[in-house]
This record gives structure tokens, sequence and C-alpha cells, in this order.
């Protein structure tokens, strides 16, 4: 008689082939589209926030190994704390379009704190 970890690693490749795929059909619709006029603004919202709070002192983070608290703050100021929690519950409601928008233009400024922002819901 199998065991469980038997069949669960028999079953795993299969499990890995499906999701690659779905992943990959995901990422492919997603760089293939458009993004719309409200996604743009949310882009050049997050891209000046990077520009002027993220790039000019991301090094010194790094170097100093400082976390960057008060421009977290000021980053959920502007709404980009809890982007994927629900509006009812004081999030940002936002679809996964609509952050990767914002994530890719933050991350512009400082990979390891777009990070954090992108894990903290």
């Amino acid at each position: 008689m199998a065991s469980l970890l038997t069949l669960t690693a028999r079953r795993a490749p299969l499990r890995l082939g499906r999701a690659v795929t779905s992943v990959s059909s995901q990422i492919r619709n997603i760089s293939s589209s458009p993004i719309d006029h409200d996604q743009k603004e949310l882009q050049s919202l997050a891209r000046t926030f990077a520009d002027n709070e993220f790039a000019p002192k991301m090094q010194e983070w790094d170097e100093k190994q400082y976390f960057p608290v008060d421009v977290l703050r000021k980053g959920a100021e502007l709404g980009f704390g809890g982007l994927y929690t629900r509006e009812d519950v004081g999030g940002s409601g936002l679809g996964r379009l609509d952050t990767s928008v914002i994530f890719e233009a933050l991350s512009t400024g400082c990979v390891s704190t777009t990070a954090y922002i992108s894990i903290h819901k």
C-alpha cells in the first residue's frame, strides 16, 4: 500500500505542470493587457512616490539595515497599505492587475521595500 507521501510525490509533477501552465497564461494575459486610465494614474502616483521617497534613500537603508517605517506610513496615507484588503475593513480593495501596476512602479525606487509592501496585507 502506497503511503500518502508517495502518492503526493507522484501527483506533484502533474499539479506543478498545471500550476505553471495556469500561471504562465495569467502572466501572458496581464502583460499583454493595456492598462486603463485609472491604472495609469495609480502607476504615476506610485512612480512619483518611489522617485521621491524610495530612490534617494534606498542605498542608505540597505547599508544601515534601516527599516523605513516613516516612509511606509507616508505610503499608507496615499493608499499603498492594505492593497489586497477589502475596502469594508479599511483596505484599498484593489485587484491583482492594479496592485501589479503599483508594485512595478514602486520597485523602481526600492525593490526590498516594495517586496515588504506586497506581502503586508
